[in-house]
């Protein structure tokens, strides 16, 4: 019988290590480990013929293929495999494990001692803040008054100092709404912090936009048509005078549409009459600085004087303008015509403060320069009934 022939260019296996994949050198590893060895160690094998070569490369071929396979879905660092201790599992002992377990429960302790320290650290600040001066009310400034001076205001508000500021500031409604009670004057207030503890109390005031006649005082009037309690002992404002008016509704629907005026049709008015007939209890009388007179309704007041000027410059001499029922004008009747006419009806005409100080002027008894305000005075007439 004739020997085999042994198949020519087998590669050496011992020198070609170096070609072997990762998974095979992983595999011999795990077998020096164990003590066995591999198949291709082993001295008892047979000689491997040509047949057996296709074979064992076809193999090796479906072994690296799975082994692509599982490397996809599950990556291995091998580098990191070689790392581990002889004969553990991949993912360490225990003991290897222990150092991360301890640093993971101190985070865990650190974060609970901080919460701890921070619930506990809160009350403690508001509790001191408390005690501390800082929460007394310091100080407030009051902007924005002309008339209403700042201790009425701070007294009215009812706001202290050395107070806790928080509560005080919690309850500012209740403060405004004491001032616009005793203080009529004022139309707005705002309290505002201006610094850690001290206030700022800006507040706005309604305007005097006439002076009312009431037993012989004079009387403000604000914006809203309210009448103010305290007389004024002077009435030296470029302000109209209001006479015949007791109701306080007609006098808000006045203060309402005079307030509509432009400022030069306001100064232009020295004094309003409420002079209402029957047919009409809406019927006012102003008397103008320039000596004529104007009869309108308070309801047309707004629109109706905004033709004024142009009406008052057609005028060739001073006059009455009747705006009641459409606009026209007339000059004034001679003084013995108008005495006949305003003997029956005293609510149609009226003369102008100019003409019922020009008597007292020609008077050839005063010698000396009277007052207009002390015309209708009765120690007037009684000195003239002893000359």
């Amino acid at each position: 019988m004739s020997k085999k022939k042994e198949p020519e260019n087998i590669p050496d296996q011992s020198t070609d290590i170096g070609n072997l994949t990762p998974w095979q050198k992983a595999n011999r590893k795990y077998l020096a480990e164990h003590g066995e060895k591999s198949p291709e160690d082993k001295p008892n094998s047979e000689p491997k013929t040509k047949e057996d070569v296709p074979k064992e490369i076809s193999e090796v071929n479906k072994d690296q293929e799975i082994q692509n396979e599982t490397t996809k879905k599950q990556p291995l660092d091998f580098e990191e495999i070689e790392q581990k201790k002889v004969g553990g599992p991949y993912n360490g002992s225990f003991l290897d494990r222990l150092p991360n377990l301890k640093t993971q429960r101190n985070k865990v302790l650190y974060r609970r001692l901080g919460l701890i320290i921070t619930v506990l650290l809160i009350p403690l600040v508001f509790l001191i803040y408390y005690v501390s001066p800082f929460s007394k009310l310091e100080a407030i400034s009051v902007s924005g008054n002309e008339v209403v001076s700042k201790e009425e205001i701070l007294k009215d508000t009812q706001l202290k100092i050395h107070e806790h500021v928080w509560h005080q500031y919690w309850h500012r409604d209740e403060a405004i709404n004491r001032l616009k009670k005793d203080q009529p004057r004022i139309k707005t207030a705002k309290l505002s912090f201006s610094g850690v503890n001290t206030f700022n109390l800006a507040v706005t005031e309604y305007k005097e936009i006439a002076l009312i006649l009431k037993n012989g005082k004079y009387y403000p009037v604000i914006e809203d048509g309210t009448v103010l309690s305290q007389n004024v002992a002077n009435p030296t404002k470029n302000l109209p005078i209001l006479e015949g008016f007791t109701d306080s509704k007609k006098i808000k629907d006045l203060a309402e549409a005079y307030n509509k005026l432009s400022p030069e049709l306001q100064k232009a008015i020295s004094e309003i009459k409420y002079t209402p007939r029957e047919s009409n209890k809406q019927l006012i009388q102003l008397n103008m600085n320039d000596g004529n007179q104007v009869i309108v309704n308070i309801t047309n007041l707004a629109t109706q004087m905004n033709y004024y000027s142009q009406v008052a410059s057609e005028m060739k001499e001073k006059g009455v303008i009747d705006m009641e029922v459409g606009i026209f004008s007339y000059p004034y009747p001679q003084e013995d015509e108008e005495t006949a006419t305003n003997q029956p009806t005293n609510d149609e005409t009226s003369t102008s403060p100019a003409e019922s100080t020009e008597p007292a002027s020609e008077s050839p008894d005063n010698g000396n320069e009277t007052n207009p305000e002390e015309d209708h005075s009765v120690p007037t007439s009684s000195n003239l009934d002893e000359n």
